[in-house]
């Protein structure tokens, strides 16, 4: 029982990786053979990561502004360290070449769609630990003790 628990541990995040590394490059790479010339292709590879390290300089400057206003008024700083963690993946995914990684960069650089992300971070984050105050986690096998 023990060795299947530690087994779904480390798969889960295994294929999640085997997803990042190995299909989304595989779907840009289609994406880019069937939809595109190549010119175009490389014209939006170079304009999305100019245009990304523009937008996201000025986001973080947004971001780094509003962590150091709740600096200084003594309030926490998780929401502007949230921000500022999606900026600089939101920088990483426009420079990385592709269309559909530079789509999504873009979609968290805006203030509106990186809200949205932050809220339903900050609910995940919340129910885990409401979960794990309370030991209802789905993981947890069920111990029953006789003695």
């Amino acid at each position: 029982m023990r060795f299947n628990l530690k087994f779904k541990k480390f798969v889960a995040p295994f294929w999640r990786l085997v997803f990042f590394l190995v299909l989304i490059p595989m779907l840009e790479l289609t994406v880019m053979i069937f939809c595109f010339t190549t010119w175009f292709m490389l014209l939006s590879v170079f304009v999305s990561g100019f245009l990304g390290v523009l937008l996201a300089y000025r986001e973080w400057m947004r971001s780094w502004l509003e962590w150091n206003r709740c600096l200084d008024r003594g309030e926490p700083t998780t929401l502007p360290t949230l921000h500022g963690m999606l900026i600089l993946s939101a920088t990483l995914f426009m420079i990385m070449p592709g269309l559909l990684t530079s789509l999504f960069g873009l979609f968290l650089l805006f203030p509106l769609t990186r809200s949205f992300v932050v809220s339903y971070l900050v609910l995940q984050f919340e129910s885990q630990r409401l979960r794990a105050r309370t030991g209802n986690t789905p993981h947890s096998p069920e111990i029953i003790d006789i003695a």
